[in-house]
């Protein structure tokens, strides 16, 4: 059949059944799938503008959290430095020995007793008892209290000496304590304690 035989309006008509044949392979082919792409894209875009408007929110609580985190870090490291680590003990009970020789207090009993657990630290307390007299005895409790490690004197009980000499007046009992940083171990998953059963 050829074109040119046809009326005018069977070309035109041939022409319009081309053209929508066309537009149909361009709809289905290219169109169709982009739009979906599209409609894809834009509801991500509005998903992340919604998590970016409330990250946006969140932002002055998360620098006012981070603000705090870093003051309590800092109180940390200063307690850490004012309360000893389990490795020093050796030394400071050697150091409370070394004041009391130096005060001319004469040690009748140095006992250190079992440790004490408490949130995040221990206490390790240790029974003394010294014969001396209030002047020596007074410069021992002011030494103790400038080491840099935190130490609290509890039930101080003083007798007098019967026979009192100008070194020996009376005896002092009293628990020194001092306070061991305990580090936090981390959390153990339960995986790992399902595993050890």
């Amino acid at each position: 059949m050829d074109l040119q035989s046809l009326p005018w309006y069977g070309q035109l008509g041939l022409f319009l059944v081309i053209g929508a044949i066309a537009l149909g392979i361009f709809y289905y082919v290219q169109y169709s799938p982009n739009q979906s792409t599209i409609k894809g894209l834009t509801q991500q875009i509005e998903t992340l503008d919604g998590e970016i408007r409330k990250a946006e929110r969140e932002e002055p609580k998360l620098k006012k959290m981070e603000e705090e985190l870093a003051n309590k870090r800092e109180v940390l490291e200063k307690l850490k430095s004012i309360l000893p680590e389990k490795s020093e003990i050796s030394q400071i009970l050697k150091k409370i020995q070394s004041i009391i020789s130096s005060t001319r207090l004469e040690i009748q009993n140095f006992t250190p007793k079992g440790d004490q657990p408490r949130d995040i630290y221990t206490e390790k307390p240790i029974a003394i008892s010294v014969d001396g007299n209030f002047h020596n005895l007074a410069i021992f409790f002011d030494q103790l209290s400038k080491l840099r490690k935190i130490f609290t004197v509890d039930n101080l009980s003083l007798t007098p000496f019967k026979n009192m000499t100008r070194d020996f007046t009376i005896q002092a009992k009293f628990t020194t304590i001092t306070y061991i940083y305990k580090e936090q171990q981390p959390a153990k998953s339960k995986k790992s304690k399902r595993g050890r059963k």
